[in-house]
C-alpha cells in the first residue's frame, strides 16, 4: 500500500480507534485470565482439601479398629497413584482428642493426627503435584493471553490498511479533479457498502461539475461571441459621429468619446475571453515554428518601454543562455508582452524590474506589490483579480490568456515571491 507519507498509518483515527479498542479488549482479556487463573488454583486446592479430609476419616476409621489395618490401608495408599505422602513418626505431644476435624483450607499442604499411643500418622499434600498443575495452567494464561491480542493488532492492521485504500483511491481521485482534470470516474464494486455509496455519489458530482462547467463556458463563449459584432457597429457608429464634427458640441463630442473608449475595452474584453476559450479547447490553429525567446522578450521590451519611461522605472534585460522552442511567435510574443506589462503596470514609480532569459524560459522578476500567497492559486483564472490588483484598470485575464498560452506550448507559468515584488517564470520542460 502507497501512502501519502510516512505517517499516513498512525494518523489515521480509525487504526487509532482500533488500537485503542485493542488495547482495552486485551487488558479486560487479562483480567479475566488472571482471576480464572486464581479461580482455577482455588478449586484445585479445594480438591486436594476435600481429598485430604477423606484420606484423614478413612485413616482415623482404620485406627479405631486397629493398627494392623492402618498399616494395610497404608500400604494400599502407597501402592496407588496418589497426590499425597504418608509418614509414621513417633507421637511425643501430650495426649490429645482422636476425634477428626475437617480441614477447611491448605495451609501448610500438610496435617497430622494420632493413630495409637505411640505414634501418629503425617499425610502431606505433593508440592509437585502442586508445581506441575501451576506449570500446566501458565501455557494455557499465556495462550488465552497472547493469541487474542496478537489476533486483534493483526486485524486492527489489516482493517486499517483495508479502509485506507479505499480511502486513498477516493482522495487520489478528487486530487485529480482539483488538478482540473474532469474525466475522473471512481470504482464501483459488486460489494455495495458504503465506499460503494460513496464513490457513486462522488462520480454524480463530478459529472455534474462537469457539466455544469461545460455549460458556463459555452453561455460566456456564446455570450461574448453573439455580442461582439453589435459592439462592433455600435462602435462603427460611434466613430463616424465622432467625425462629424458639426453635429455635436465640444460637452457632446466628450461624452461620446469616453462612451467610445468603454466600448473599445469591452470589445477587448470579449475578444480575450474568446480567444482563451478558443486556446483552451484547441480551436486556435497554432504553426509550430523554432523561436527565439530572447528576440521575443526584446521586440515585448521595446513596446513596453514608453510606459516604464512614464513611471520613470529601470527595465533591465540579460540574456544568460540562449533559447530556442518550438511555438507560435505571435502568441508567446503576446505571454512575454503581458508578463512585462503586469509588471510595469503594478510596479511603483521608480521601481525595477529585470528579465532574464535562459536556457529554460523567461523570468520576469519586479519589486512591486506582488501577489499573496492565497491568491497564487486563482490568478490565472479568467476574471479573478486579487485585491491589491484591483486598484490598477483591468479585466483579470492578462494572466489567463498568459497560462492558455503556456499549457498550448507544453509550458507553464510559475508565480513566486520576489520580497518584494513578483517573480514569474515561462518555463518549457
Amino acid at each position: 500500500m502507497s501512502f501519502a507519507d510516512n505517517s499516513a498509518l498512525t494518523r489515521s483515527s480509525i487504526f487509532k480507534t482500533l488500537v485503542a479498542l485493542s488495547v482495552l479488549v486485551t487488558v479486560l482479556n487479562i483480567i479475566i485470565i488472571r482471576q480464572l487463573y486464581i479461580d482455577s488454583d482455588n478449586f484445585h486446592q479445594q480438591r486436594l482439601t476435600a481429598q485430604l479430609n477423606d484420606e484423614v476419616r478413612e485413616f482415623a476409621f482404620a485406627a479405631k479398629q486397629s493398627s494392623s489395618e492402618v498399616e494395610k490401608l497404608l500400604k494400599t495408599k502407597q501402592a496407588t497413584n496418589t497426590p499425597f505422602s504418608y509418614r509414621i513418626v513417633e507421637y511425643i505431644e501430650p495426649p490429645q482428642s482422636t476425634h477428626y476435624y475437617p480441614i477447611s483450607h491448605l495451609t501448610n499442604l500438610s496435617t497430622k493426627f494420632r493413630i495409637s499411643d505411640s505414634h501418629q500418622l503425617e499425610i502431606d499434600v505433593d508440592r509437585q503435584v502442586l508445581a506441575a498443575y501451576k506449570e500446566a495452567l501458565i501455557p494455557i494464561v499465556l495462550t488465552g493471553v497472547m493469541l487474542p491480542s496478537a489476533t486483534l493488532l493483526v486485524a486492527t492492521f489489516f482493517f486499517t490498511v483495508l479502509i485506507l485504500r479505499r480511502l486513498e483511491t477516493v482522495n487520489q481521485a478528487m486530487n485529480r479533479v482539483l488538478c482540473g482534470e474532469r474525466a475522473v470516474k471512481l470504482p464501483v464494486s459488486r460489494q455495495d457498502d458504503e465506499f460503494d455509496i460513496l464513490s457513486i455519489h462522488l462520480n454524480y458530482m463530478i459529472e455534474q461539475m462537469a457539466k455544469n462547467e461545460t455549460t458556463l463556458k459555452s453561455l460566456t463563449t456564446g455570450l461574448a461571441h453573439d455580442m461582439r459584432t453589435p459592439m462592433a457597429r455600435l462602435k462603427l457608429r460611434l466613430e463616424g459621429i465622432l467625425d462629424d464634427e458639426r453635429s455635436l458640441n465640444a460637452e457632446q463630442s466628450q461624452q461620446v468619446s469616453a462612451c467610445h473608449e468603454e466600448l473599445e475595452l469591452l470589445l477587448s474584453l470579449f475578444n480575450s475571453m474568446l480567444e482563451i476559450a478558443k486556446l483552451n479547447s484547441g480551436q486556435t490553429n497554432i504553426t509550430f515554428q523554432t523561436v527565439n525567446l530572447s528576440k521575443i522578450a526584446h521586440d515585448a521590451l521595446e513596446f513596453v518601454t514608453p510606459l516604464a519611461e512614464q513611471k520613470q522605472q529601470q527595465l533591465i534585460i540579460r540574456d544568460d543562455q540562449p533559447c530556442l522552442v518550438s511555438g507560435d511567435p505571435s502568441l508567446l510574443f503576446r505571454a512575454i508582452f503581458n508578463l512585462i506589462e503586469n509588471a510595469v503596470k503594478y510596479t511603483p514609480e521608480k521601481g525595477t524590474i529585470e528579465i532574464v532569459i535562459d536556457k529554460l524560459g523567461v523570468v520576469i522578476a519586479d519589486n512591486g506589490i506582488g501577489i499573496a500567497d492565497q491568491d497564487k492559486l486563482h490568478v490565472c483564472q479568467p476574471m479573478y483579480r486579487a485585491d491589491k490588483s484591483r486598484t490598477e484598470q483591468g479585466n483579470g485575464l492578462g494572466l489567463s490568456l498568459v497560462d492558455a498560452i503556456a499549457h498550448r506550448h507544453g509550458a507553464q507559468l510559475l508565480l513566486k515571491d520576489n520580497h518584494p515584488g513578483l517573480r514569474a517564470r515561462f518555463y518549457f520542460n
